[in-house]
C-alpha cells in the first residue's frame, strides 16, 4: 500500500467527492459521547465525536486499536454491549434519530438500509448453515422484492438472488459455493460472502469494520477493490474502519483520525497527507510503512493509549504522548475547527503555519 497518496496513488474519485459535499449528510453524528459502566470504573469510551457521511462518499475512520472506532459504529446501530450508555450528542440517518429509535425501527434499518461487514467473517457467519442460505435469510428478513417471485416460487427466486449476490462479489462457480459451509471456504472467500450478505438488500450505508483483518496483502487489496467498486457503482455511503492509515489513504475520499475516543483531525485524503496538522496524525504517518519504506526509518507513536477509566484524564487525551503539549492541553479540550478547505483539527498547537481562532484569542 502507498502511504503517501500525494505521490503516485490515484485520486479517490474527486468528482464524486465534490458532488457529495453539496448534499446533506446521510449519516450525521454530532458531539456523540458514550461510556461503559464496569466493576473497575466508568470507561469514557467516546467523547464528543462528530462525523458526517454523504451518499457516494467513502470515509476512513482511522486510529490505533482501542481508540473507539468500532464502539462508535456499534452504538449507532444499537448493538452495543449492555453496559454501554450514551451520555450525549445525536446520531441521525436519513432523518431518523438512531439514538431514540425503538428496537423495531433499528432492526428494520440494520441489513436493509445500513449494513456492516464485521472484522472476523468466520465468527460472523453461521458455521452450520450453507452460505447461500445465509444470504436468503437476510432477503427474507427484510421482505426484499425479488424479480420473478410474483405468483411463482418465492424460495427459488430467493435462491437465485443469493447466487447473483455471490456472483456480484466475484465468487467463482457461485451455484456450487452457495451450498458450501464457512469452514469449506478460505478466509478471503468468507469475507466475500460477508460482503454479499451485507449488500444483498442494496443498503444506502455500508460500515466496513476492519474488513481485511487476517488476510494476506494480495487478498486485502482484492477485498478493498471489490468494496470500493461496488460502493462507487451503487453510490453507497461507506464508512471504512481501520487502524491501517496507508490502506485508508488508498481507498478513502476523506479520513477522520481518532485517538482514545476523541476525533482529533478530519480532512480530504490528499489534504491530510499533504499537511497533517495534529501531532498524533503525523506520528501515525511516521509509523506507517509504505512500499519503499526502510523499516529502520519507522518511528512508533510514543507511549500508550491512556486508561479511559481514569478520573484525571487530560482534556486532550494525546497530551501525555505529545511533545508539543502545554498546560492548556491538559486543562482545556481543543474544539474540532474546520477551515475553508474542509480540514478540521482539534489541537491548541497544530503543526505547520495554521493557527486556530481560539489559540490566537488566547495568545
Amino acid at each position: 500500500m502507498n502511504a503517501d497518496p500525494t505521490v503516485d496513488s490515484p485520486a479517490p474519485a474527486p468528482a464524486a467527492r465534490l458532488a457529495a459535499a453539496s448534499q446533506p449528510p446521510l449519516l450525521d453524528v454530532r458531539d456523540f459521547s458514550l461510556e461503559f459502566r464496569t466493576r473497575s470504573g466508568t470507561v469514557r469510551a467516546i467523547e464528543q465525536v462528530s462525523l458526517q457521511l454523504r451518499k457516494g462518499e467513502i470515509v476512513g475512520l482511522v486510529g490505533e486499536s482501542g481508540s473507539g472506532k468500532s464502539v462508535l459504529s456499534y452504538a449507532m446501530l444499537g448493538i452495543s454491549d449492555a453496559a454501554a450508555r450514551v451520555t450525549g450528542g445525536s446520531a441521525t440517518f436519513g432523518g431518523i434519530d438512531l439514538l431514540k429509535a425503538d428496537e423495531g425501527t433499528l432492526a428494520d434499518l440494520r441489513g436493509r438500509e445500513i449494513s456492516m461487514i464485521f472484522q472476523s467473517p468466520r465468527t460472523a457467519l453461521n458455521p452450520i448453515r450453507p452460505v447461500g442460505r445465509q444470504i436468503e435469510d437476510v432477503l427474507r428478513r427484510h421482505a426484499v422484492h425479488v424479480k420473478g417471485s410474483e405468483g411463482g416460487d418465492l424460495g427459488r427466486a430467493m435462491h437465485e438472488r443469493a447466487i447473483q449476490a455471490l456472483r456480484e462479489v466475484a465468487i467463482a462457480d457461485p451455484e456450487r459455493r452457495a451450498q458450501a459451509y464457512p469452514f469449506e471456504l478460505s478466509g478471503g472467500m468468507c469475507q466475500r460472502v460477508m460482503i454479499a450478505i451485507a449488500l444483498a438488500c442494496r443498503p444506502s450505508l455500508l460500515i466496513a469494520d476492519e474488513p481485511t483483518t487476517g488476510l494476506d496483502v494480495t487478498t486485502q487489496a482484492a477485498v478493498m477493490d471489490l468494496i470500493t467498486a461496488l460502493a462507487r457503482e451503487r453510490q453507497m455511503a461507506t464508512l471504512f474502519i481501520t487502524h491501517d492509515l496507508a490502506l485508508a489513504a488508498d481507498y478513502c475520499d476523506r479520513i477522520v483520525v481518532m485517538h482514545a475516543g476523541q476525533a482529533v483531525e478530519a480532512a480530504p485524503t490528499r489534504t491530510l497527507f499533504a499537511q497533517a496538522r495534529h501531532p498524533y496524525t503525523a506520528r501515525l504517518m511516521s509509523s506507517t510503512p509504505g512500499p519503499e519504506t526502510v523499516l529502520a526509518s519507522l518511528e512508533p507513536v510514543p507511549g500508550n493509549l491512556p486508561d479511559l477509566r481514569r478520573t484525571d484524564l487530560p482534556a486532550c487525551r494525546f497530551a501525555e504522548r505529545c511533545e508539543r503539549a502545554s498546560a492548556r492541553c491538559r486543562s482545556e479540550r481543543p474544539p474540532l475547527l474546520t477551515d475553508a478547505d474542509g480540514h478540521a483539527t482539534a489541537c491548541w498547537h497544530p503543526l505547520g503555519s495554521v493557527r486556530l481562532v481560539e489559540e490566537a484569542a488566547h495568545g
